[in-house]
């Protein structure tokens, strides 16, 4: 990984484990995500005239940009949902941590990918355990019903999505890349395209769900300008870590190393949310930095 990616993906982790947190703060809701999503891609739309043409881009892009926005709505939902039922400092690691283990077995799988050494192994099982120990405050929570609740389910949901846009989008950005685009100018246009694309997946689901229409209103009472701030923070998030991955040959790296916001949002959930804080949270903290470094080496 160069040293750019780094730094993009350095930069992207903060700005991340921010808007998770403020989005916790304010009432989580698939409608508070995505909309403040696709408000930050709308406010970027003159991004879309970096580089080529968007005419250029491929039917095979288009549909590779379909599947994102779709897991990318999949990742807020299940975000969202999770937050509404339990605690940021808990949840958000979970749902980070999952996917530095389904991403290389499914690019494996499906993709033929063989990048991975021992020693990323045996990080990506130390992260997960990690996060496996943060439910873990008392005695009582050590049984299997601690995991079995809606919430973590909500936790999952947002790992599989997560997932699916990571693999996808790789792709999707090597087919912009491959009519002409920069690394830079390709995560620019792909980032806008992907929150715009993803608002339209999720209108009908908020239009369906009698939960999600009634905190509409609540929205538009908390303004304009903050789900725009909140969307920018999506958008630009992300779009740091589009960049990065074009400039990275294994994504399972980039998705890995974007863990380094689970120790923040779980200090950012119990210093700002004042959330319950436990040895339990410290050590799995502690754990997963532990992974984190074997991954990176």
């Amino acid at each position: 990984m160069s040293s750019t990616a780094l730094a993009l993906v350095l930069v992207s982790v903060c700005m991340h484990a921010g808007w998770n947190v403020l989005g916790k703060r304010n009432a989580p809701s698939l409608g508070t995500f995505v909309l403040a999503y696709g408000a930050g891609g709308a406010v970027l739309i003159p991004l879309l005239w970096l580089g080529p043409s968007l005419s250029a881009l491929s039917p095979a892009f288009w549909g590779w940009l379909a599947l994102s926005g779709l897991c990318q709505m999949l990742y807020m939902g299940g975000l969202a949902w999770a937050y509404a039922r339990g605690e940021v400092s808990v949840l958000y690691p979970i749902a980070r941590a999952l996917p530095v283990v389904l991403v290389p077995l499914v690019s494996i799988a499906l993709l033929g990918n063989r990048m991975l050494n021992r020693w990323d192994g045996i990080g990506m099982v130390l992260v997960v355990v990690g996060a496996l120990c943060l439910p873990l405050s008392h005695p009582e929570a050590r049984r299997l019903s601690t995991y079995l609740t809606p919430a973590m389910g909500f936790a999952l949901l947002a790992a599989v999505g997560t997932v699916g846009y990571s693999l996808i989008d790789k792709q999707a950005l090597g087919l912009m890349q491959g009519v002409g685009h920069s690394s830079l100018t390709a995560g620019a246009v792909f980032m806008v395209l992907q929150a715009l694309m993803t608002l339209t997946w999720a209108i009908p689901l908020l239009a369906l769900l009698p939960a999600e229409r009634r905190r509409l209103p609540a929205l538009r009472q908390r303004g304009v300008t903050m789900l725009i701030v909140t969307g920018l923070m999506m958008t630009c998030t992300y779009g740091l870590v589009l960049m990065a991955m074009a400039l990275t040959e294994e994504v399972s790296y980039i998705v890995a190393l974007r863990q380094l916001s689970i120790p923040v949002g779980v200090l950012m959930g119990v210093l700002w949310l004042k959330e319950p804080a436990s040895r339990a949270k410290a050590v799995g903290t502690v754990v997963m930095l532990a992974g984190l470094v074997l991954v990176a080496l």
